[in-house]
């Protein structure tokens, strides 16, 4: 695969997560119009992001050694129509059961998206380059909602939540079509990638002679794996907290109004998160020529601690430009962290990579559906966010201990070697 051809296939998978984040998203936007209609408590959100997530999270524990059998361009495909569609079903909900059922599926739909994303970028990226590939595809959670708020609130506005679910399905259906042809012009020679002077391929599994773990339980044996669940299980949470419940804290509890300023203030949470993550690449490539690319990344993702650990002073706050930028600082750490950690999980096996990437995806979404009640029973008990944000504080040094315990020894990968054999 040539370079640009690289970049090309990268772009695709940022839309991909784009439109991913922009499917579960317009739940989050319209939660208090749906709330409204159909009479439901901050207890019942709660239950319905638990609901998507809960399901997520099983569906990648099995979903990975699924994909791994299968070519990643057709299953991709298959993969977003069919959340598409799931999420645009929910225009048929009349109540929180029917719409509890289509976050169930939702959750199952979506599942594949990183596992494939994740084995994409192992197979054509080298070490040094792949925080930042995976930073670009990872933006698209950002983008995702980032874009989510002044669009979903403006058809909401316009006509109803409802037009915006239809609408975000069309557009997943679409990128389906475009990945497709795509691919069907550009076969054979430009599936074969590089990820340095090995070569490698989208369908087909690298050199089983790699140093990492080949089989399930040799993945479950590792020392990076289990360093992983720990960092997973408590930034994931993290992710989900950021994405879902910043609309409903900042209308119903900092006291921002329904449509402009609540999409401007969104915008700006959302657009520091997707710098995080473009910045915590790049600043690998830049730091990995003094310091080693593992290096490099633990130091990246320490400053990402440091700015998620500030969050719970939003408590102290009167003014809202304080909390926005507080706010701002806890995303754009989250985005530094979360591309590092992704370049570590994607590094975990080279011959099952949707595998491991898989069992971690599912763990932190487990984890991130059981903080998503936390977060409902405690907002909906203390009537506000102080209790969540203390939380989110405390959770970002846990992860950051587990990609440090992740490596058994901290050296350089070098440039175009088989991915990360310090880890395991």
């Amino acid at each position: 695969m040539t370079r640009s051809s690289k970049w090309i296939a990268c772009a695709l998978l940022f839309f991909a997560t784009l439109l991913n984040y922009l499917d579960r998203q317009t739940i989050s936007v319209s939660a208090s119009k749906i709330a409204e209609e159909m009479h439901l408590t901050d207890a019942d959100l709660g239950r319905l992001f638990f609901g998507f997530l809960f399901a997520y999270g099983i569906a990648q524990l099995f979903i990975g050694s699924l994909l791994d059998r299968h070519r990643v361009v057709a299953a991709y495909a298959i993969a977003v129509a069919a959340w598409s569609l799931v999420g645009a079903s929910s225009v048929l909900a009349t109540g929180f059961v029917m719409l509890f059922c289509t976050r169930l599926l939702l959750g199952v739909c979506e599942s594949p998206n990183w596992p494939l994303a994740l084995r994409v970028t192992a197979r054509i990226f080298p070490p040094s380059q792949r925080p930042f590939a995976i930073g670009v595809f990872q933006s698209g959670t950002s983008i995702g909602a980032l874009i989510a708020p002044p669009i979903i609130i403006g058809l909401t506005q316009l006509w109803n939540w409802r037009v915006a679910f239809a609408a975000c399905g069309a557009l997943g259906l679409i990128w389906a079509a475009i990945w497709l042809a795509w691919f069907r012009g550009h076969s054979g020679a430009s599936l074969d990638g590089s990820g340095g002077d090995q070569p490698a391929s989208l369908e087909h599994s690298p050199s089983e002679n790699a140093p990492t773990p080949a089989s399930l339980r040799e993945i479950l044996r590792s020392r990076a794996f289990w360093g992983l669940v720990v960092a997973t299980s408590f930034l994931n949470p993290l992710q989900y907290f950021y994405t879902t419940w910043l609309p409903r804290y900042f209308e119903k509890y900092a006291g921002v109004g329904f449509g402009k300023e609540l999409a401007a203030r969104l915008v700006l949470v959302y657009l520091a998160l997707d710098l995080g993550l473009w910045i915590g690449g790049a600043g690998v490539i830049a730091l990995a020529r003094r310091w080693g690319v593992t290096r490099s990344r633990l130091m990246v993702a320490a400053v990402g601690t440091i700015g998620m650990m500030a969050i719970p002073a939003v408590s102290r706050l009167g003014s809202l430009n304080a909390i926005t930028s507080i706010l701002c600082a806890a995303t754009f750490g989250l985005g530094c962290f979360m591309v590092n950690y992704l370049s570590f999980v994607s590094e975990v096996s080279t011959t099952r990579v949707s595998t491991a990437a898989g069992l971690l995806g599912g763990i932190g979404s487990l984890t991130g559906a059981g903080f998503m009640l936390l977060v409902g029973g405690t907002v909906f008990h203390t009537r506000g966010f102080d209790l969540a944000f203390l939380f989110a504080g405390a959770m970002p040094l846990i992860a950051f201990a587990g990609i440090w315990l992740s490596c058994s020894r901290v050296r350089d990968l070098a440039a175009g070697v088989s991915p990360a054999p310090e880890l395991h």
